[in-house]
C-alpha cells in the first residue's frame, strides 16, 4: 500500500540525495520553458520523478515547490558570498538562474541599441540614449543587489527565528528537569524526615520500656526485701 502523503513544507525531510533529483527533474523543465514558470502539470511531473527515485517519503508538488524556493533563496546567499561557494548544488543552480538577471540585462541593452525606425536628424540623439542605457544597467544591477540582500536578511532572520526557537525549548526542558530535581529532593527528605521521626520515636518506646521495666524490677526487690526482713523478725 503506497505511503500518504504529507502535508507541504519547505524542509520536511529532504535528503540531499532527494534535492539532487528535484533539481534535476526542476531544471530540465525549466530550460524546456525558457527559463519561465513552470505549469502545474510540470510540478506534477517533478513529483512524479522525485518519487519515483524511491530515496525519500512521497512528496507533492506544493512540497516541491516550496523546496525549490527555498533552494533559490539559499542559492543568492552563496552567490553573494567573498569566499567560492563550497555549496554541493552551487554551480548547477548558478547554470540554471545564475544568468538571469543578466540575460534580462542583455535583453534591455539590445531593446536600447536597436535602430530607431523614424531616425532623429538630431546629432546628439545616440549621445542622449546612452544615459538611458547606463541608468538601465544600473536599476537592474540594483534591483538584483536588494534580492540579494532580502534574500540573506531572510536566512538571518529565520536563522535567528530558529536560535531563539531552540534557546525557549532548551530553557524549558532545563526547567523541566530542574523541577523533577527538586521535587525529588523534597520527597526524598520528607521520607528522610518520616524515618527519623519513626525512629525516634521507637527509641522513646524503648527507654519507655526499659523504665518501666526498671520500676517493676525495682519495686519487687523491695518488696522481696520487706519479706525478708519480716521473716527475719518472727525467727
Amino acid at each position: 500500500m503506497a505511503a500518504p502523503k504529507q502535508s507541504g513544507g519547505r524542509d520536511d525531510c529532504w535528503s540531499e540525495e532527494s534535492t539532487a533529483v528535484l533539481i534535476e527533474a526542476w531544471g530540465e523543465r525549466y530550460l524546456r520553458s525558457n527559463r519561465g514558470n513552470l505549469r502545474q502539470n510540470d510540478w506534477n511531473e517533478v513529483a512524479d520523478a522525485v518519487n519515483s527515485a524511491g530515496i525519500t517519503r512521497r512528496k507533492t508538488d506544493v512540497q516541491c515547490k516550496n523546496r525549490i524556493d527555498t533552494i533559490k533563496k539559499k542559492y543568492k546567499v552563496e552567490k553573494v558570498k567573498s569566499p567560492p561557494s563550497t555549496w554541493r548544488f552551487f554551480e548547477r543552480l548558478d547554470f540554471l538562474i545564475g544568468n538571469v538577471t543578466s540575460s534580462a540585462v542583455q535583453v534591455s541593452v539590445a531593446e536600447n541599441a536597436s535602430p530607431n525606425p523614424n531616425p532623429n536628424p538630431n546629432p546628439n540623439h545616440n549621445h542622449n540614449r546612452s544615459p538611458n542605457l547606463k541608468s538601465s544597467l544600473n536599476s537592474s544591477e540594483s534591483t538584483q543587489s536588494d534580492e540579494d540582500g532580502e534574500a540573506v536578511e531572510m536566512v538571518e532572520e529565520r536563522e535567528i527565528e530558529t536560535a531563539v526557537k531552540e534557546l525557549a525549548r532548551a530553557v524549558v526542558k532545563f526547567g523541566e528537569v530542574y523541577e523533577r530535581i527538586e521535587n525529588w529532593k523534597q520527597e526524598k527528605f520528607m521520607e528522610l524526615e518520616k524515618q527519623k521521626m519513626e525512629l525516634a520515636k521507637e527509641l522513646e518506646l524503648q527507654r519507655m520500656n526499659m523504665f518501666v521495666d526498671a520500676q517493676i524490677q525495682l519495686e519487687r526487690l523491695k518488696r522481696s526485701n520487706k519479706r525478708s526482713a519480716s521473716t527475719g523478725k518472727k525467727l
